[in-house]
């Protein structure tokens, strides 16, 4: 075949118009990629359980390596703070009986303000009789009456009782009654009370006697003798001892038949003579409040002894 000649002009025209081609196509068109290479399997990041991985939407095939978990910035340890100390518990009350527990005790104040000359038979059956209630007797210089001192110590000594879990019957709580001996006996009686004590206060023509004794029914009128005996002495010697007042008679213990309050009494019971009015040195002591709160915590004293060494009648 026989070729055909270019003239050199035209053969260098086409060269440059050639080149200008080629010049703006490369300015216009886009770089070409360089090459991933496929990451395998066995050269694959492992992914963490629940990491998320973003994927590129231009390469939805392919697998990014996963990103990195930034590290927690540490938060600041708070400052020490002790625990608050436990709560104190409340003590559960004590499930132990008080010593008088169970125990009827029956007080009669002696005497009261207005006095009644009535007569009433000493005991039951007996033609003997005597005034209703007497009027006592009365401070040689302080002019306290006697219905005031047993009144106050009464009163006293019932809280004291009460305090070590006795139940007690106090004949009178005022001054302003009329309660007679036979009626203040039979007040223990219905009571059915386990000691009866009867509060008086001593006089002797004597000013220079004094001190405390016990009266006791004579062992004829009561089936509770001993026990009477024994409750006396028990209670004289722990008042004695709480307040200081010396003994008057040579044990402190005298023994009546004639006493109503004795007589119609069918319970355990006793009477103290818890100083005399008449001395002056007891009569300072018997006439102040203080004082008689001291007289009441050592019948009190004398009492809780003497049923925690012999408990209650039979």
């Amino acid at each position: 075949m026989k070729k055909l000649a270019v003239p050199g002009r035209i053969l260098a025209l086409l060269l440059i118009l050639c080149m200008l081609a080629c010049g703006s196509s490369a300015r216009d068109a886009e770089p070409t990629p360089e090459p991933v290479e496929p990451v395998s399997e066995a050269t694959a990041a492992p992914i963490e359980e629940d990491e998320f991985v973003p994927v590129s939407a231009a390469t939805p095939e392919a697998t990014l390596p996963p990103v990195p978990t930034p590290t927690p910035t540490p938060e600041p340890t708070p400052e020490f703070s002790p625990p608050p100390p436990d709560p104190t518990p409340t003590p559960e009350p004590s499930s132990e009986p008080k010593p008088l527990e169970g125990i009827m005790i029956g007080v009669d104040p002696g005497h009261q303000r207005v006095y009644d000359p009535k007569q009433e038979p000493v005991a039951p059956g007996s033609k003997q009789t005597k005034n209703r209630v007497s009027g006592g007797c009365r401070g040689v210089k302080s002019r306290v009456y006697e219905y005031e001192v047993t009144l106050n110590v009464g009163l006293y000594l019932k809280e004291l009782l009460e305090e070590q879990g006795a139940t007690v019957v106090i004949t009178h709580d005022t001054l302003d009654v009329n309660i007679s001996n036979i009626e203040r006996a039979q007040m223990f009686n219905d009571a059915k009370v386990d000691l009866g004590i009867r509060l008086h206060c001593n006089k002797s023509d004597n000013k220079k006697t004094r001190g405390a004794f016990m009266l006791v029914p004579s062992e004829g009128r009561t089936k509770y003798f001993d026990y009477n005996v024994k409750a006396a002495q028990t209670v004289l010697a722990a008042y004695l001892a709480e307040t200081g007042i010396p003994m008057h008679y040579k044990d402190g213990m005298t023994y009546r038949g004639d006493q109503t309050g004795f007589n119609w009494c069918e319970r355990p019971i006793i009477n103290i003579e818890m100083g005399h009015l008449s001395n002056p040195d007891d009569d300072a002591l018997l006439s102040k409040d203080d004082f008689q709160k001291t007289m009441a915590q050592g019948l009190c004293n004398g009492i809780v002894q003497f049923f925690a060494e012999n408990g209650r009648p039979d």
